[in-house]
């Protein structure tokens, strides 16, 4: 290692200090990135689900199942011309950190174009969460600002691992998630360092102050769980039971992914057909079920209003529903990530599961299978139990952890893409 890197490495140097200041720059860009973001979702949606709909008539475009069919298959159309111009293959949030563990970058042109194509995909009501592509996109612009400034591995690292960390800080209200992540990946390379996780940390809460301080967001502020009444002993015994059906739920979500995936790296050259067929498939199930359209951030609060009207059967059918339409997206070729859709899917399995077993407590049913899918689905229990936690009472925390802990030793080996084997970048 050379007198520089010695440099970096020392995290008491005035260098290091300096890399901490850049990080927090580059996080506070990461925020502003995905504040710009989420206003042209927000704006576009609205254009495209509200105000065109009234030029027909309509009050809303979710009130039409012709409406809702032309508009998934249009954004199925838009969403492959984008991978068949730009020859950019669509990458899972598994995948865009696999590639900065093994080259300690994320590709600029890539990642801009996976953020410009999970926008179209959720403008047009993609099953797919805004994560995946905000993660590309945040950390191939700490990549391209390193580069721009001639950093060098590994402080462009460090710059496009900032610029990640304050997305994730801003979108989820977690300082330490992103850290985490980084954290947990390391256990398996048998290697972390303080100069890789000092700088997230610092990336993420300064894009956590000025995302907060611009919008006055709280992730998970605007859902309204039941309450949590008295915490029990026996609420632990039901987290393990619970989190196992949320694994193994993960494991039907994984299992399909990867099915309908391989065959649709048989039609690779066909990158326009394979997403025109995701948006015809996911306007004919939104047609009969709107719910299911768009990430389901702001549909987990409807399964909440009105679970009771919707029954035990509709609300499982809806899970399972939410599971295939899902991976129906990503496998081919809509760019999105899986944390949002995940929630739904917990969300409307545990209500189902309360319905079917009322003496186990409401919101027991839905942190738990909840926990359980997603954690089956990243892989990461602990950043997870520091996201999750966000929206729920603190008195859950014991049974959240229990519940991933379940799941996670469930799935452990089940990955949505085959674990790269090379070490986090130096």
């Amino acid at each position: 290692m050379d007198e520089t890197n010695e440099q970096v490495v020392d995290i008491r140097s005035r260098p290091f200090y300096k890399l901490l200041l850049l990080s927090a720059a580059v996080g506070a860009l990461g925020a502003l990135l995905t504040l710009a973001f989420i206003i042209i979702m927000t704006q576009g949606t609205q254009l495209i689900w509200e105000f065109i709909p009234q030029l027909f008539g309509l009050s809303s475009g979710t009130e039409s199942a012709l409406f809702i069919i032309v508009a998934c298959t249009l954004g199925g159309l838009l969403v492959g011309l984008i991978t068949h111009c730009t020859r950019t293959r669509p990458a899972l949030l598994a995948e865009e950190l696999g590639e900065f563990v093994e080259n300690g970058r994320l590709d600029p042109r890539n990642g801009m174009v996976g953020l410009l194509r999970g926008l179209v995909g959720l403008l047009f009501g993609g099953s797919i969460g805004p994560e995946g592509p905000l993660t590309g996109g945040s950390g191939a612009l700490g990549t391209w600002l390193a580069e721009r400034m001639g950093l060098k591995r590994p402080v462009g690292a460090i710059s496009t691992l900032a610029g990640m960390s304050g997305m994730f800080g801003a979108f989820l209200g977690s300082p330490f998630g992103f850290a985490m992540f980084t954290i947990e990946g390391g256990l398996e390379k048998g290697k972390l360092s303080w100069k890789l996780l000092l700088p997230s940390i610092v990336a993420a809460s300064v894009g956590y102050g000025v995302f907060f301080a611009l919008t006055g967001y709280v992730f998970g502020g605007g859902y309204i769980f039941p309450a949590y009444e008295e915490w029990r002993l026996l609420d632990l015994g039901y987290a393990v039971l619970l989190g196992l059906l949320g694994g193994l739920v993960g494991l039907l979500f994984i299992r399909l992914f990867k099915g309908m995936r391989s065959l649709a790296e048989k039609g690779k050259t066909h990158p326009v057909a394979l997403a025109l067929l995701a948006g015809l498939i996911l306007g004919a199930v939104g047609a009969l079920f709107p719910v299911l359209l768009f990430s389901g951030d702001a549909e987990i609060q409807v399964l909440l209003n009105d679970a009771a009207k919707l029954g035990l059967i509709m609300l499982i059918v809806l899970a399972l529903l939410k599971v295939f339409i899902t991976a129906t997206c990503l496998a081919l070729g809509w760019s999105g990530g899986y944390i949002f859709p995940s929630f739904f899917m917990g969300t409307a399995l545990g209500l189902a599961l309360h319905q079917m077993l009322p003496f186990i407590p409401e919101i027991v049913c839905i942190v738990c299978v909840m926990s359980g899918i997603s954690v089956a689905l990243l892989k990461s229990p602990i950043a997870l139990a520091l996201i999750i936690q966000t929206l729920f009472d603190v008195r859950l925390a014991p049974i959240i952890a229990i519940s991933i802990l379940a799941a996670f030793l469930l799935t452990y080996k089940a990955e949505l893409v085959p674990a790269t084997e090379n070490k986090v970048p130096e």
